[in-house]
């Protein structure tokens, strides 16, 4: 693959690329809207987008923290399968060097290309069966460098400067998209327990006694610790937010609600053993309900709610799910109406 002298038309089509690119402000559209420019623009077979993680959620990766790195496509279904980046030569070669890969075989021609953060590689772009004839490669890397600083703009933008976690801000919309696909698996006729979404709401027990005491700095250091236990403590599909204050929430998907439920008493008692400094044990309270395909995200929200505040109400570090509470009679029925919530 060798580059060539640029001429005015294709340039034009790269800046107009480049105008596409910065008007989104959500991540999955800009990815999307990279791939369709990328598909008009490029004579191969097959592209796709691959973003880096690993378990601790490291999203950039140089030589130094390659061991445990794994590769999803970000535009596929949550928990669409992860690999190891090991496991493809030229996706690790990329990310160990910095620079583009490209490898010939008879009848296939490969390019692996490096998508940069803000210092290192967050994410791929793999072209496979690329026609013959020479492709402006320092063009292309220059249009991934917009489309990188655009997506770290972005993602800045939805995290928690203190945690880490995604923030409050990123929340309707990221759970919108769990509640459409639920909504298209039921169309699908495929809403199974396995395929359910689930939503919860937690609240560090008494958290203003850790203020009051020994100032809001280390109030801090108990929420950074908490959000780490989350990390740990969590799938690496589920979604994690600091929802505010010493209120987090979880967006667990394709998991059944019974799952759920086992996987947040999980965390509970992870919290309950677990020794902050200078601190007696610490606990949390947690409500859980389904993401229902036909509710929006205010109902889900609240309907979490009513069971993290029954939880705070009879007697903190408990988990408790709103659908068990009606059927069993300990909370009335959460209705909307008009856009309003009403409680009856």
């Amino acid at each position: 693959m060798t580059t060539s002298p640029v001429a005015v038309p294709e340039l034009t089509r790269y800046l107009d690329a480049i105008v596409e690119l910065t008007r989104y402000r959500d991540p999955q559209d800009l990815a999307a809207a990279l791939l369709k420019t990328l598909r008009a623009n490029l004579p191969a077979q097959h592209l796709q987008l691959l973003a880096l993680t690993n378990e601790n959620r490291v999203t950039e990766f140089d030589e130094s923290n390659l061991q445990n790195a794994v590769v999803f496509d970000p535009l596929g279904p949550e928990g669409d399968k992860r690999r190891p980046l090991g496991e493809d030569a030229d996706l690790l070669q990329c990310v160990r060097t910095q620079s583009p890969v490209i490898s010939e075989a008879p009848g296939s021609r490969r390019a692996v290309l490096p998508i940069f953060g803000m210092h290192h590689v967050q994410g791929l772009l793999v072209v496979d069966g690329l026609s013959d004839g020479a492709v402006p490669l320092a063009l292309l890397e220059k249009l991934l460098r917009v489309y990188g600083n655009q997506l770290f703009v972005l993602s800045r933008g939805e995290v928690d400067p203190l945690t880490g976690l995604h923030n409050r801000q990123s929340f309707p919309e990221r759970i919108r998209r769990v509640a459409s696909r639920a909504r298209s698996v039921r169309r699908a006729s495929d809403e199974s327990e396995a395929r359910q979404h689930c939503f919860a709401l937690l609240d560090i027990d008494n958290f203003k006694q850790v203020n009051d005491r020994f100032g809001h700095l280390y109030g801090d250091e108990v929420l950074l610790l908490f959000a780490r236990l989350m990390v740990k403590s969590f799938r690496h599909d589920d979604l994690l937010f600091r929802y505010g204050g010493e209120e987090f929430a979880v967006v667990l998907v394709n998991v059944s609600l019974e799952n759920a439920e086992r996987l947040l008493e999980r965390f509970r008692a992870g919290v309950e053993a677990y020794s902050f400094p200078q601190l007696e044990p610490k606990t949390v309270s947690i409500g859980v309900t389904v993401i229902y395909s036909d509710r929006d995200v205010d109902e889900i929200v609240m309907r979490a709610d009513r069971a993290l505040y029954y939880a705070k109400n009879f007697g903190r570090n408990r988990v408790f799910c709103y659908e068990k509470l009606v059927a069993e009679g300990k909370l009335e029925p959460l209705t909307m109406a008009q856009g309003d919530i009403e409680l009856f």
